[in-house]
């Protein structure tokens, strides 16, 4: 289960929105934007939310960070493939069409893209997981 990660990116601004786009079938929303620093310093971190897991962007440091591969579970097939149009409607990549993936497990259907950074993404349902 998914309770929060922390993702460098490029453009924190530019991936924040994108995430509230393409997350946006599956209830996520935006929790805030927040300055580590204290009040009146710069906001560092933007975050969304989904029941209580959390996903928080940062800006990028260096190149030399790795990205991330982030697991997202659906309630529906249906919900996957919604996912997939709206993150590539907000601009992401293509990286794995939605469809089964019985090479993981019998009733697993999964969809994947990537974000600006190469981030990659991977929703799926699971027929056996109980709904979120």
């Amino acid at each position: 289960m998914l309770d929060h990660v922390f993702i460098s990116v490029s453009n924190p601004e530019r991936s924040f929105d994108f995430l509230l786009e393409a997350l946006k079938p599956l209830g996520w929303k935006e929790f805030g934007k927040f300055s580590s620093g204290g009040p009146g310093t710069e906001v560092d971190a933007w975050g969304i939310v989904e029941g209580p897991d959390s996903i928080w962007l940062r800006r990028r440091e260096s190149d030399l960070i790795e990205g991330i591969y982030l697991g997202i579970a659906a309630n529906s097939t249906d919900e996957v493939d919604a996912t997939y149009a709206a993150a590539l409607a907000a601009g992401g990549n293509d990286d794995g069409a939605p469809g089964p993936r019985p090479q993981f497990a019998e009733g697993y259907y999964a969809a994947n893209f990537t974000d600006f950074d190469g981030n990659q993404f991977e929703i799926v349902n699971k027929s056996w997981a109980p709904k979120r």
